[in-house]
Formats: structure tokens, C-alpha cells, sequence
């Protein structure tokens, strides 16, 4: 008898590890089999409703919406009007609660200390309007480097509030090493007691360049001196880890580099500011004490695309995430400026390799386009960019340092053909200009 169960259990150990080694083949198969997207022009043929007619080398600027979330954008708008007030006392809150908790994993934050907000230039409102500010404060910007928007808004504080000034850093170019940007940080503010906020971009905007986030921080935080950061371009760029970095403020675009429908931005806020942030819009919800339900008090606003945020997060997800998307931009990006810099006779902008903007990076143009457009003050050139437009490349166009440069951006659609016709483009809108100036010249 003793034997029989002794066989029994032997030929029942015996099945089981037959079928977990079936199991463990079987997917081990099925893992290896699966192919990643492919990402470029098949990804963009199925995935984005993209005019076939332009390229799209801007994400910098405005990204694209995949087409899975447009069609749910549409059906949230849909269940939002079969039932008003389910959606605005109960929906509402759910899918907020939904996205918080994906953007916190994705940003390296607590729940507890983010909001969503419509953009990146909203919240540097909401925070720099709310503080107050005495004769001798002053705000610590860089000069090529602080977003144009951002610049307004601190000349709007300091010109309405008697006594605020305005410490401007020159980082000039090359930029050879992250010392290049931490010394002249340190000389300011050795320099200039009295700063009260300085703007820290994570990733610049007008330079692409990836500054010394931590350092700064904490260079900073030795003065006392509050730090907002401007995080615009990071979300989709870079790993980041927000709640680590100490800053004051930390405020980053969703709707450039993670897709999101526009408009969307997260606001994290130390929790010692908490208490005292108010939106610009004072309504119903002024006197909640999570700070976190007082922007949400408006409530016939179309909040849609801050629902989606999850959906964005899983699709990037799905693509590969920072780990594969950002690798294969940026070594696109590398043959791309290689490309165009020796096809126009042209030049990078100076900046170090570990300081680069992953997925964005500045060339200059051909140098006669600054013949055709005698631009002489620093900004954007809105002239060429709308005849750009016109010739369907979407590139973005700054003068600054007496040439007009061009940020180019590669995202998961984009693929070396997409900068190739902007080579070849640009030298033929470059030929034609120069035609028609010299057949107008011959006329007059």
C-alpha cells in the first residue's frame, strides 16, 4: 500500500513539473515573439492624424495628440453631456483621482503635494502672484535661457511692486561644462543680496539645454533664495524624481513630450507654501484647506484633457517609455544635426554632450536667411516660421547671438526622412528667396 502512494504522488509531482516547464516555455516564447511598436512613419500612419503633406519637427513647441486619445477625448465629452451633474459631482472627481496617481508615479512625487493645471505658464503665474514682496527683493532669471513668457511675468511683479528688481545672469556660449552655468549662479548671488526667488529651468526652452538641476537647488537654497522650477520640457524627457530634488515650486508640461491632449501641466508644491497658494481665479472652493481643491473650483471649465493624463502615461508606456523613446530621438537627433549643419554650412549651439535637451537640439540656418530676414532683436521669428509653415515644416525659429537658429525636436513619429526634408526644403525655400529678391531688385 505504501508503495502505491509512494507512486501515486511520484507520478503526480512528476505531471505538475512537466506542465509549469510547458508553462514557463510557453511564455517564454510569447515574451520573446513580442516585437516592440515600431515607432517613425508606421507608428504615425497608425497611431496620429498627421497632415501627410508637413513634417512635424516641433514637439518642442506643440506635440501631437495619438488618435486613441482623441476618440476617448470624444467619448468622455459625450458622457459628460448624457449626465451634467453625475459628471460634475462624481465623474469629475474620479478620473481626477485617476490621473493624480499616474502623474505622481510618473514624476517621482506625492500625490498630496501636486495639482494639475492647464500649463506651465499658468502655475509660474499662480506662484509668482502669490507671494508677497518688499523694497529690495529681487528675482534671480537668465538671460537667453528664461522662457520669454516667464521673463513677462517677473517684469510684470517688479514694474507693479515699488522697489522689486530683476538680476539677470549671462551664461554666454560654448557652454563647455556644467561649471559654466553653476559660476555664474554663485556670482549673482554672492552679488545681489535680496533675491527672493530665482527661476531654475529644468530643460531651457530657447537653448535646449539640460542644466544642473540639483546643484542649482541647493546653491540656491544656501541664500535662502526660493526656488521655482521650470520644468516645461522635462515630463517625457527625463526620469524625474520631484520630490527629491527639494525644490520650492516644480511645475512641468504634459502636453509637449508625454502627448496629452493640450492643455495640460502638473504644479507640485513644497508643503510648506501649501497653505498660502491661491489660484488666480478666486471661487467657491478659496477656503479649502487641501490646497489641491482650490484649483479645482471651476467647475464648468472643460477639465477633459487633465483626465486623459493616465490614458497619455499608458500609451508612452506602451511605446517603450523614457528607456526606448528618448535613446532613439536623441541618436536620430545626432545624425540629423550632423546632417543639416554640413548640408547648410552651418553649426550646433555650444553646448556639452551630458547638458544637451535629450530629445531637442539647436542648429543655426543657412546664413542667408539672416540676409532675407534682417531680424536685429532677440526672440521669435514669427515671419519665417509662418512662411515655413507654409512650405510645411514645423521647426522653431529664435534669433539671438546675430543668427537666426533653428530647435529641432524628434519625437515617436519622427524618423530621419522627416529631417531630411528639412534639409532639402530649407535649401530651396533658401534659393527661391534669393530669386525673388534679386528679380525685385532688377525691376525697381
Amino acid at each position: 500500500m505504501a508503495n502505491e502512494e509512494v507512486t501515486i504522488f511520484s507520478t503526480g509531482v512528476f505531471v505538475i513539473a512537466v506542465y509549469l516547464i510547458k508553462l514557463v516555455l510557453l511564455m517564454k516564447k510569447d515574451t520573446t515573439s513580442r516585437k516592440e511598436p515600431e515607432l517613425g512613419k508606421p507608428l504615425r500612419e497608425r497611431e496620429f492624424d498627421l497632415d501627410e503633406q508637413s513634417v512635424f519637427c516641433n514637439s518642442g513647441t506643440y506635440s501631437c495628440v495619438p488618435r486613441r486619445l482623441v476618440h476617448r477625448q470624444i467619448q468622455l465629452i459625450k458622457e459628460r453631456e448624457w449626465n451634467p451633474f453625475r459628471w460634475y459631482k462624481t465623474t469629475h472627481h474620479q478620473l481626477l483621482e485617476g490621473s493624480l496617481n499616474a502623474v505622481a508615479q510618473l514624476v517621482g512625487a506625492k500625490k498630496e503635494n501636486l495639482t494639475l493645471i492647464d500649463n506651465t505658464t499658468t502655475a509660474t503665474n499662480v506662484i509668482l502672484k502669490n507671494h508677497k514682496y518688499f523694497p529690495g527683493d529681487k528675482f534671480l532669471v537668465v538671460n537667453q535661457h528664461t522662457y520669454p513668457a516667464v521673463w513677462k511675468q517677473v517684469e510684470v511683479v517688479a514694474r507693479e511692486t515699488p522697489g522689486v528688481g530683476i538680476v539677470d545672469i549671462d551664461i554666454p556660449f560654448p557652454i563647455r561644462s556644467k561649471d559654466d552655468i553653476i559660476g555664474p549662479y554663485a556670482k549673482a548671488l554672492k552679488e545681489n543680496p535680496g533675491i527672493k526667488i530665482a527661476i531654475v529651468d529644468h530643460i531651457t526652452s530657447n537653448t535646449v539645454t539640460q542644466m544642473p538641476l540639483q546643484e542649482l537647488i541647493d546653491l540656491c537654497h544656501l541664500h535662502d533664495v526660493i526656488v521655482v522650477v521650470d520644468g516645461a520640457h522635462a515630463p517625457g524627457q527625463l526620469q524625474l524624481r520631484v520630490e527629491e530634488y527639494g525644490a520650492d515650486y516644480y511645475v512641468g508640461n504634459l502636453c509637449k513630450w508625454l502627448m496629452t491632449p493640450r492643455s495640460v501641466a502638473f504644479l507640485w508644491v513644497h508643503p510648506k507654501h501649501q497653505s498660502t497658494l491661491r489660484p488666480l481665479v478666486t471661487s467657491h472652493m478659496e477656503y479649502m484647506d487641501n490646497f489641491r481643491e482650490r484649483f479645482y473650483s471651476f467647475m464648468t471649465r472643460d477639465l477633459i484633457p487633465h483626465f486623459l493624463v493616465k490614458d497619455a502615461i499608458e500609451f508612452h508606456k506602451e511605446l517603450g517609455g523614457i528607456d526606448v523613446i528618448v535613446p532613439r530621438s536623441s541618436g536620430i537627433l545626432t545624425k540629423a544635426v550632423d546632417m543639416l549643419s554640413k548640408s547648410w554650412q552651418t553649426r550646433e549651439l555650444g553646448i556639452c554632450p551630458e547638458l544637451r535637451a535629450p530629445c531637442m537640439r539647436m542648429l543655426a540656418f543657412p546664413s542667408e536667411l539672416n540676409e532675407i530676414y534682417k531680424y536685429s532683436d532677440p526672440g521669435f521669428c514669427r515671419e519665417l516660421s509662418e512662411d515655413l509653415c507654409e512650405e510645411g515644416i514645423h521647426v522653431k525659429c529664435f534669433y539671438f547671438d546675430g543668427k537666426i537658429w533653428c530647435r529641432i525636436s524628434c519625437n515617436v513619429w519622427n524618423d530621419m526622412d522627416d529631417f531630411e526634408k528639412v534639409r532639402d526644403v530649407i535649401l530651396k525655400f533658401v534659393r527661391e528667396k534669393k530669386e525673388r529678391i534679386k528679380k525685385r531688385t532688377l525691376t525697381q
